[in-house]
């Protein structure tokens, strides 16, 4: 009809000239984004790596799990792409980031006499950050009366909660608390021989250190929370105060456990470094890489939450539990002392 609009009908040409464009513009633009992740998380893993050369280095150190992850999905985008040379920088990234995690990955080989160790033959560590803003203390307390631990480390414990907490708490009716911004709390069913609260920095952290009778067996417990390694002030408190744990730790002739929040991982320097000259060991090895900081958002969890052992102790499992209205995790450990101790 004249006059009448000509209707528009798109071509198959046009359509297929437009679908070719979208996805030469989207490879283009995937291509570019996984040349630039590869070459900044090689960064990344690089500041790692000089971790001890200046305190924001060490920061890069903690993000060794959430590295592995993404140098995988770089590796095999790359691959699609057919950039070969840099997907195998991007699985060679992988393999560096891997390295330290192995240990926690692979399942370590039980004595027999610990792996068949009994409830009453287990010495079961709770250690908890309960945040200083946590109003539910109520909750708190029944997961740690459910728990069956025999000796309880709680972080960030202010003297209102504690009020709160300790009428909740019969079943551990021994304590030694700091309630200091950087102090700890242990709490324990079995009798205490000595309590008392040790700086480990001045200025800084205060652990709390329990030595209690444990079926005839004299065991410390040590409570910490280091300082947060941000800025070059705590971070030489929280240097400082793994000097002290060491310090501690080489002094201690009996079994020892030190458990709490560390603000550290396992990937630092620091720590591994702490671990060496202390002789002490991470309950966690073989047991996974469960996070335990922040708990509201698991792909950048990382685990600051510690347990350790001196050389007395063989783990027999480590795990974490569940939110409790903190920032952090709690993790549980069960530790047992063999029949004979290794250099015993």
């Amino acid at each position: 009809m004249p006059g009448s609009p000509r209707p528009f009908f798109a071509t198959g040409r046009g359509r297929v000239g437009f679908s070719a464009l979208f996805r030469q513009s989207f490879l283009r633009i995937t291509n570019k984004l996984a040349i630039l992740g590869t070459a900044a998380l090689w960064l990344c893993l690089l500041a790692a790596l000089l971790g001890q050369l200046a305190w924001p280095f060490d920061l890069f150190a903690h993000f060794r799990v959430q590295y592995a992850a993404l140098f995988v999905v770089l590796a095999c985008v790359l691959m699609v792409l057919r950039r070969f040379w840099i997907a195998v920088a991007a699985a060679a990234g992988f393999g560096v980031s891997i390295v330290p995690l192995l240990p926690y990955i692979a399942s370590e080989s039980v004595p027999v006499a610990a792996a068949t160790a009994t409830r009453e033959e287990t010495f079961r560590v709770v250690s908890f950050n309960v945040w200083f803003r946590n109003p539910d203390m109520a909750r708190v307390a029944e997961y740690i009366e459910k728990s069956q631990a025999d000796a309880v480390v709680l972080l960030e414990l202010t003297q209102p909660q504690a009020e709160r907490l300790l009428p909740l708490l019969p079943t551990y009716p021994h304590y030694q608390m700091d309630n200091s911004r950087m102090g700890a709390a242990v709490f324990t069913k079995w009798p205490v021989i000595s309590a008392e609260s040790v700086p480990l920095s001045q200025g800084g952290a205060v652990a709390s250190r329990v030595m209690l009778d444990w079926r005839g067996t004299s065991v410390t417990v040590l409570g910490v929370h280091l300082n947060w390694p941000l800025g070059p002030r705590n971070s030489a408190y929280r240097n400082q105060e793994l000097n002290s744990l060491v310090a501690l730790s080489k002094a201690q002739g009996g079994p020892l456990l030190v458990a709490g929040d560390f603000n550290l991982t396992p990937w630092s320097e620091y720590f591994s470094d702490a671990l060496e000259e202390s002789g002490l060991r991470d309950a966690a090895l073989g047991f996974g890489l469960a996070r335990t900081w922040p708990s509201q958002f698991a792909p950048v969890g990382i685990r600051i939450d510690h347990c350790l052992m001196s050389r007395h102790w063989r783990s027999l499992t480590t795990s974490v539990g569940p939110s409790l209205g903190s920032d952090h995790l709690p993790i549980v450990a069960d530790v047992v002392i063999p029949a004979v101790a290794p250099g015993g």
